[in-house]
């Protein structure tokens, strides 16, 4: 098995879900579920787009993830922008465009799901399912959102998708609480859509924060061809107290010390990034807890996260991938350990049950100079069916280091 593939991205979010506007879910596809008596939004006008809504029981002191899938229209669309509203108890939202044409009654794993309404998540959506790309959310209850693009430049969804909507919720309270959750797609003619555009989704799962201490994420990621970036924004948890993202040389385009109701970053007539060039980005932390926090979905894990929509649509650029769509980027360490070492870390990481924590720990403890080689034999090993044959160049130019 290739080491990307103990790589999940566990990216949590809100909801379930019933279909409204043009199209909706009819028969054994729709969810089962009244219509909310007082909307928190309101849909779309006919022909102009679409809502999904959910509504979930979360019990006092409980924290998790819960998912719902929906069947989508019938007929393809384009999504120009979304609207999202959510109530307390949550805090982000994302909606997924799934692999599947039908509701799927058990995981690729082979594991039989009850998904005829919301089901529990906890490991992320992106745990077991076939999850294609993201279409829309926020982390805002009632503000910006992610999705929205200039005239003629729209996200292409195919008929008949399985949409998945995912729910990270935290109930502190002593209360059962009933969040809810409304996102609206509008859309525009397939005919009047001359770019197709996408959503960056860059996702680090190296993450390794000292106890009661400060500590860094730092990743690079490839721009494979030439792309206007729309708006931009951050996504840390708890202990997140400093973010800047940049193109690697250039000045921040973005920074910020929040990790609740972040800002989202407008660049007005979009900000181009040449082919070759890099997306850099760094989140900082604080932890004062007495262990070592890593990447995860909870608000006991961290994330470090760079999202923004931006044309034209590339899942190479959106993910962080190499050239032939393999696990890309490079990280940036910020410790002392020489790459040999850092090597030697990893060798013993990849023999634990904790692989990506142990990972993270090497990249962490490593001399920022010598990024660029761990990470190329990082990244062979990860994308290799027989690393010990294919990965040599990469492991002996990092040894020598």
């Amino acid at each position: 098995m290739r080491l990307s593939c103990w790589i999940a991205l566990p990216l949590a979010l809100p909801l379930a879900l019933v279909a409204c506007g043009d199209d909706a879910p009819v028969g054994d596809d729709a969810p089962d579920a009244a219509p909310d008596p007082e909307p928190i939004l309101e849909p779309p006008p006919e022909g102009q787009g679409y809502q999904f809504t959910m509504t979930a029981e979360i019990p006092a002191g409980v924290e998790g993830e819960w998912c719902q899938f929906v069947r989508g229209p019938e007929v393809e669309y384009w999504i120009q922008r979304d609207q999202v509203v959510f109530t307390a108890g949550s805090h982000h939202f994302l909606l997924y465009e799934t692999g599947y044409d039908e509701i799927p009654t058990m995981n690729d794993d082979g594991e039989v799901i009850d998904t005829s309404g919301v089901f529990d998540c906890s490991d992320g959506p992106t745990a077991g399912w076939t999850i294609n790309r993201l279409l829309g959310g926020s982390q805002n209850g009632d503000g910006e959102s992610i999705v929205g693009f200039p005239e003629g430049v729209a996200m292409h969804v195919r008929g008949g998708a399985v949409l998945l909507m995912n729910a990270h919720y935290l109930n502190a309270t002593t209360q059962t609480l009933e969040p809810q959750v409304a996102i609206n797609l509008w859309t525009t003619p397939g005919d009047q859509v001359e770019t197709e555009g996408d959503i960056l989704f860059l996702y680090n799962p190296f993450i390794s924060v000292p106890a009661n201490g400060t500590g860094r994420a730092h990743w690079k990621c490839p721009v494979h061809d030439d792309i206007t970036i729309v708006n931009a924004q951050s996504h840390m948890h708890k202990r997140g107290v400093g973010y800047a993202a940049m193109v690697a040389g250039q000045a921040p385009f973005y920074e910020n010390d929040r990790w609740a109701e972040v800002p989202v970053a407008q660049f007005d007539g979009g900000m181009q990034v040449a082919a070759g060039e890099e997306l850099e980005y760094w989140c900082d932390y604080d932890n004062g807890e007495d262990r070592v926090v890593h990447q995860g979905p909870r608000t006991t894990d961290e994330m470090c996260m760079l999202i923004g929509a931006y044309y034209p649509a590339d899942p190479r650029t959106s993910n962080c991938l190499t050239a032939d769509g393999g696990l890309g980027g490079e990280w940036v360490g910020q410790g002392t350990a020489t790459c040999a070492a850092s090597w030697q870390c990893m060798l013993a990481a990849f023999q634990s049950s904790a692989l990506v924590d142990g990972v993270s720990d090497c990249i962490a403890a490593a001399d920022p100079a010598v990024s660029a080689p761990l990470s190329a034999a990082l990244r062979c090993v990860a994308n290799s069916d027989d690393p010990l044959s294919t990965c040599a160049p990469e492991i002996d130019a990092c040894n020598a280091l």
